[in-house]
């Protein structure tokens, strides 16, 4: 071909080894034909599921401020959260013993190897992607396309059960704190509330302002009718009254205090039980998982085109190289001749 590279050239070296080339794309497309034969046939199936945007029942309808719908589906904090779950190794090494992968995938290695060694396999054959919207896509690979869809249908079901324990959980720890703050919250309103009995009870006062104005109009009276001793008795009951005024309105505004806490506490701890109760679903399965009815790898066609046109290459490649040599040893000789 000469130290220059064109058209020419290229087309005159390509004519000059068309049958090499020719039996060598041939060639090799035959091997990697055999040899792709050889590869596992592997089937896919998959699941594709919308998350829930709420998963609180009393957020998405008993909030009194910004309600959210309770009917939205596909949010990317929520997708984000699917993704880390099902690829998490409680939802891989749970599939991973239903199925007895360890035997299916043909491991001997024992112990925490051989589990590691399934659970990184299974890995291997399933790919978890977001759709364009917002929902979330589980392809399972196998070689068995009934171990393929029900790997993908089975880490689905895995993944409700596992929602469901981390909202369980939440919910059984506020449930927990709100019944012991509650019972608290009892006893502080009894025991407030005791005390005002018993200063009442030994005041005789159980409204001081209603007793001061009672005091006050037959003190009018008193004094305009001049009954001195009528006065003084009426001055009397007024210190009285001081004396134990502050103490029961003190205890008063406890008891409502802790009144309007208790009635605030009960509210949030009706609220956590209607969610630990109403179990909504935390995502929709737009799509479960069937046996396909072919496979899906390996592409043979593409694998036997591709690995004939790099050998095809190399080959011409290979021509390129020994020719050039050719002719730099016939130049070489010229040279010495001359």
């Amino acid at each position: 071909m000469g130290n220059k590279l064109s058209t020419k050239n290229s087309l005159n070296f390509f004519k000059k080894n068309k049958k090499v080339l020719a039996i060598t794309f041939v060639a090799s497309a035959i091997v990697s034909a055999c040899i792709s034969l050889l590869l596992p046939n592997y089937y896919k199936s998959q699941v594709l599921l919308l998350p829930s945007a709420v998963n609180s029942i009393s957020k998405a309808i008993l909030n009194e401020g910004d309600k959210l719908d309770p009917y939205l589906f596909g949010t990317e904090k929520e997708s984000e959260y699917i993704l880390e779950m099902l690829g998490s190794w409680e939802i891989i090494g749970k599939t991973s013993e239903k199925f007895n992968l360890k035997e299916h995938y043909g491991i001997k290695a024992s112990g925490n190897v051989g589990e590691e060694l399934v659970n990184l396999q299974l890995q291997k054959n399933i790919k978890i992607k977001r759709s364009d919207f917002l929902g979330v896509k589980l392809i399972v690979w196998d070689k068995d396309p009934n171990y393929a869809a029900n790997i993908a249908n089975y880490m689905t079901e895995q993944l409700t059960d596992l929602r469901y324990k981390m909202k369980q959980a939440k919910s059984d720890s506020i449930k927990n704190c709100l019944e012991r703050t509650k019972k608290e919250l009892e006893q502080e309103y009894l025991k407030y509330n005791d005390s005002l009995g018993m200063i009442m009870q030994e005041s005789n006062i159980y409204s001081p302002l209603t007793y001061s104005d009672r005091v006050m109009q037959e003190m009018s009276k008193q004094i305009a009718a001049g009954n001195t001793a009528g006065v003084q008795r009426l001055e009397a009951k007024m210190a009285h009254l001081v004396k134990y005024a502050s103490e029961i309105n003190r205890y008063n505004a406890l008891v409502e205090d802790k009144q309007d806490l208790l009635e605030t506490w009960d509210q949030h701890y009706h609220q956590a039980i209607l969610d630990l109760e109403a179990n909504i679903p935390s995502d929709f399965i737009v799509e479960r998982a069937t046996p396909a009815g072919k496979k899906d790898k390996p592409k043979r066609a593409i694998i036997v085109l591709i690995s004939a046109l790099l050998c095809t290459l190399i080959a011409a490649e290979v021509l390129i190289l020994r020719e050039k040599r050719n002719t730099h040893k016939t130049q070489d000789e010229q040279n010495l001749q001359a």
